[in-house]
C-alpha cells in the first residue's frame, strides 16, 4: 500500500517536471525545475485539502458556539466522567460538530511529506546537470552536517512556515477558557521547533515543499478564517458600542 502511493507520487512529480521543462526551462538547470515543479505538486495538494480546511472552519465557529453549554455540562456533571462525556457526546452530535474536524487539515500534510521523503530518494537527476538553487548548491543532496549554513536557514524558514499560520489561525479562533491561549501557543511553538529540527535532516528539495505548503497554508488561513472572524469581532464591538451609546439611563434614586 505505502509503496504504491509513493510509485504513483513519484509518477505524478516526474510528470509535474518534465511539463516545466517542456515550457522552455533548461534541462541541465534543473535545479530551478525541480523546485518549479514541487510549487505546483505543493498547489494541487493544498488545493485538495482546501474543502477539508473550509469544513474545518465551520467545525470550529460551531464548537466555539457550543462553549456555554460545555462549560455547564463540565460543572454539572464534574464527579461524574462516564456521563460528563457521554453528554458532551451527544451535544456534539446534535450540533453537528465532530472533536477531530478541526485537526484533520492540519495533520494530513505530514504523511504526504513523508511520503515525498521517499519520493525525492527514488529521483534520479540527470548526471552533471545544475541541482542549485538560490543559496542552495544542491537540491537533493542528503545533508552531511545539520549545521551548516543551508540546513540552518532551511530549518528557520520551516520553524517560521509552521509557526505563523499557526498563530494566524489562533488569533482568528475566539478563546473561551482561561488556559487555551497558553496551551496553544506552546503547541505552535512545539511544532515549529519540531519541524525546523527535522528540515536539519531533510533534502533540501523536501523542506522547500514544507516552506511553499506553509505559506499557501498562511494565505488560506488569513482569507478563509482570519478574516471572517475579525469582521464578526469588529461587528459585535460595533453592536456592544451601540448598545452603549442607546442604552436608557439609569434613574437616580429618590432620597
Amino acid at each position: 500500500m505505502w509503496s504504491a502511493i509513493v510509485n504513483g507520487m513519484t509518477a505524478v512529480f516526474s510528470a509535474l517536471h518534465n511539463f516545466i521543462v517542456s515550457l522552455g526551462i533548461p534541462e541541465n538547470k534543473e535545479g530551478l525545475s525541480y523546485v518549479l515543479a514541487i510549487f505546483i505538486f505543493t498547489l494541487i495538494i493544498r488545493l485538495l485539502i482546501l474543502p477539508l480546511n473550509i469544513k474545518s472552519t465551520k467545525s470550529n465557529a460551531k464548537m466555539q458556539e457550543i462553549q456555554p453549554e460545555l462549560k455547564k455540562i463540565q460543572a454539572k456533571y464534574a464527579n461524574d466522567p462516564q456521563k460528563m462525556q457521554l453528554e458532551t457526546s451527544k451535544l456534539m452530535k446534535e450540533n453537528n460538530v465532530s472533536m477531530f474536524g478541526g485537526c484533520l487539515p492540519a495533520l494530513l500534510p505530514l504523511p504526504i511529506l513523508f511520503a515525498l521523503y521517499y519520493v525525492f530518494r527514488n529521483i534520479q537527476p540527470t548526471d552533471g546537470a545544475d541541482l542549485s538553487f538560490l543559496f542552495i548548491n544542491n537540491v537533493f543532496a542528503m545533508p552531511t552536517n545539520m549545521f551548516n549554513f543551508t540546513s540552518i536557514i532551511l530549518g528557520i524558514f520551516a520553524a517560521l512556515s509552521t509557526y505563523i499560520p499557526s498563530l494566524l489561525l489562533s488569533k482568528s479562533m475566539a478563546s473561551n477558557t482561561e488556559d487555551s491561549p497558553m496551551n496553544m501557543a506552546t503547541m505552535n511553538i512545539v511544532m515549529a521547533g519540531m519541524m525546523g529540527f527535522m528540515a536539519l535532516q531533510f533534502q533540501p528539495i523536501l523542506v522547500i515543499y514544507w516552506i511553499i505548503g506553509g505559506i499557501i497554508q498562511l494565505v488560506q488561513t488569513y482569507f478563509i478564517n482570519y478574516l471572517p472572524a475579525k469582521k464578526k469581532a469588529e461587528e459585535k464591538a460595533k453592536l456592544e458600542a451601540e448598545k452603549k451609546v442607546y442604552a436608557p439611563k439609569s434613574k437616580k434614586k429618590k432620597k
